[in-house]
């Protein structure tokens, strides 16, 4: 999910922590914003590891969502950081469930990240495979909604938190629970279309009854997207013939690190003045007939790589927002 709805979770988390706290604990201020900072820290340390930005986008790819997102982290984080906000609050003896509450903050970032295209590695060591559900987008303007309204219902003391956030975070499963049967039988839709000789799959938009779609073949990437009961067909992208300029960049660091990001590629090549440059694109992640994220690997006339460039092709405010 994007930052503020992981920071806007923390906060109604934090309402969740004290809605079913002991009420003796939560007499003492400082246990009452130990909470909060556990709640709403935890919520967003798993992408800490967007501080690796600074090495270039191909170290960012390779290590986002990777490690600090994995099975160790989910209680490597609350570890290192319930000390630290116990300490900073005063309020050490609330450790145990400043501990608690910052593992349920990690824990609900990676369970939401894995309903994204986009993608998480959170079984590692035991897998290095990057998991995606394709349910929910990376911004859900409902989603974003129903912690905001209880939020705002909590701070104008409207409702108490023992009324506004058990009903939040049941209705965000519910809510979840009804994507999930919905991709379903969206993805129904498609296979009926396309049959079951190919590979299809969903990428999740920002309403439930809006979606994109690929449909695999052969011999090309079928895209196009679903709006209620109509499915409209949008662009094909061709896969090509494998030629010894594709396969030559294959083998380099940078492709093998695209590659275990994505499985579904589009590869194109040009021949330039003196070497080729190979187009890799992401099929996720289309706007139109364009597909804006990917690689370009430079060839010499030898087919050796002599340089790559790894991102986004598009301005920052234009879709596909990911």
């Amino acid at each position: 999910m994007d930052t503020g709805t992981h920071l806007l979770i923390g906060a109604t988390l934090g309402g969740l922590a004290i809605s079913l706290t002991d009420p003796a604990l939560i007499s003492h201020s400082t246990a009452v914003y130990g909470l909060f900072a556990a709640t709403i820290i935890g919520s967003n340390a798993p992408d800490f590891d967007t501080v690796i930005r600074i090495r270039g986008y191909k170290s960012y790819l390779q290590h986002h969502r990777g490690f600090s997102h994995s099975l160790p982290m989910l209680a490597g984080w609350p570890l290192v950081l319930a000390p630290l906000i116990a300490l900073a609050f005063h309020a050490w003896a609330y450790l145990l469930p400043i501990f608690l509450w910052t593992m349920a903050g990690v824990m609900f970032h990676v369970f939401l990240d894995l309903f994204n295209a986009y993608g998480v590695q959170c079984f590692r060591p035991v897998s290095r495979r990057w998991f995606h559900a394709d349910i929910i987008p990376i911004f859900d303007p409902i989603l974003f909604s129903l912690h905001a309204a209880g939020l705002l219902l909590w701070v104008f003391d409207v409702f108490g938190t023992a009324a506004v956030f058990p009903l939040v975070y049941a209705l965000t499963f519910l809510f979840i629970g009804c994507r999930l049967l919905i991709g379903r039988f969206m993805l129904q839709l498609v296979r009926r279309r396309y049959g079951t000789a190919g590979y299809s799959f969903l990428i999740p938009r920002g309403l439930p009854h809006e979606w994109k779609y690929v449909h695999e073949t052969g011999q090309a990437y079928i895209t196009g997207s679903i709006r209620g009961l109509t499915l409209k067909e949008e662009a094909i992208f061709e896969k090509g013939e494998q030629n010894d300029i594709i396969q030559a960049v294959m083998g380099s660091d940078g492709v093998r690190t695209f590659l275990r990001f994505t499985h579904r590629v589009h590869i194109s090549c040009q021949k330039l003045q003196d070497g080729y440059k190979v187009e890799l694109r992401d099929v996720r992640f289309r706007h139109g007939h364009d597909l804006p994220f990917g690689m370009d690997v430079m060839l010499d006339e030898r087919l050796q790589v002599i340089g790559d460039t790894i991102g986004w092709r598009k301005k920052m405010w234009e879709p596909p927002y990911a």
